[in-house]
């Protein structure tokens, strides 16, 4: 029996019409056990295109906006197959994608899988898995390099919210999504609650889906991001760790508010209204090992993201050399 007849492939909508049809065509192709369509209230036909050409998936029909982790854990609810699949609407999948993407789950315990992810048409990587930095900060690793490159296995800091795969009964144990991160970030938090209960985050080069992606952070963005940040780490950090990250929690801070004022007046409010609500916010305090949690992180950001100019390439390398001092003195 093929693993693919074990898996049952979450997708969360939200006016997603454009992409719905090409997805659910490449993902039913891989033959999985059942399909899952969680709707967050779309109003532009998602919806209907579901309901009328692929009567053979499972819709699910959310009177409310539950957002992205929130969606999907309600199709994980729902779902009967042995593993699950978290795929973003605006996608298409290779043929083998879903048999890939499972082979090294059936070897492994504690273990979750994320492809590699190039742009729509194929020309560059999107991503292969994540950059979770130790400061909060996460990034999309490979961003626009050549799809032929990053094609070993490979164990990651982060996963991918955009497309990953684990055993359902592992996902209800971790608990799914944190739905207090509603928009952005989700997946960064997942992957920290991945290392911080033992698991691991393993990439799959030979598991490719193309998504219709472009790094874009604008000023509404860097609210979701940063305040996103500030409750990831209230929620994983000691007061002990947080002294002891004191020198990078700074420098990202200076990053940070340098690339909001970059963005103008919009920028710097957005940056101080994710700092109000991030640090106020209730948050539920994981209880793991700290020094375990940061090991299992990286140091070092891309110096090429989000970088306009060799001034900007500069900063990013002073700034990494601060994170590696101090994550070596963390972690010794």
């Amino acid at each position: 029996m093929r693993l693919s007849n074990k898996a049952s492939v979450i997708i969360v909508t939200y006016n997603h019409k454009r992409y719905i049809k090409d997805c659910l065509t490449s993902v039913l192709a891989n033959n999985p056990f059942e399909v899952i369509v969680v709707d967050n209230g779309s109003t532009d036909g998602t919806v209907e295109v579901v309901e009328k050409e692929f009567p053979q998936v499972k819709l699910i029909k959310s009177p409310r906006n539950l957002g992205y982790g929130g969606g999907n854990n309600l199709g994980v609810k729902h779902a009967k197959g042995e593993y699950v699949v978290i795929l973003n609407p605006d996608t298409r999948v290779e043929k083998n994608w879903l048999e890939e993407l499972l082979k090294p789950l059936e070897k492994e315990e504690k273990l979750i899988t994320t492809p590699k992810i190039l742009t729509y048409d194929g020309s560059k990587i999107n991503t292969c898995g994540n950059i979770e930095h130790f400061t909060g900060l996460t990034f999309t690793r490979g961003l626009n390099e050549d799809p032929e490159k990053f094609d070993r296995l490979e164990y990651l800091s982060g996963l991918s919210g955009a497309c990953f795969a684990m055993r359902r009964e592992d996902y209800l144990e971790l608990g799914g999504f944190d739905e207090s991160f509603f928009s952005y970030m989700e997946d960064a938090e997942f992957s920290w609650r991945t290392h911080a209960r033992g698991f691991k985050i393993l990439y799959v080069s030979t598991s490719v889906v193309y998504h219709d992606y472009e790094l874009k952070v604008p000023p509404r963005k860097i609210y979701h991001l940063e305040k996103g940040r500030y409750i990831l780490l209230r929620k994983y950090l000691s007061w002990k760790e947080f002294l002891l990250l004191f020198p990078s929690l700074l420098t990202t801070e200076i990053l940070t508010w340098g690339y909001s004022i970059l963005n103008g007046a919009e920028g710097v409010k957005f940056k101080i209204k994710a700092l109000k609500d991030g640090l106020v916010m209730k948050v539920e305090k994981i209880d793991c090992d700290g020094k375990k949690l940061l090991k299992s992180l990286d140091w070092e950001i891309p110096e090429e993201q989000l970088s306009y100019n060799i001034f900007d390439r500069v900063i990013k390398k002073i700034a990494n050399a601060m994170y590696w001092i101090n994550y070596k003195v963390i972690v010794r």
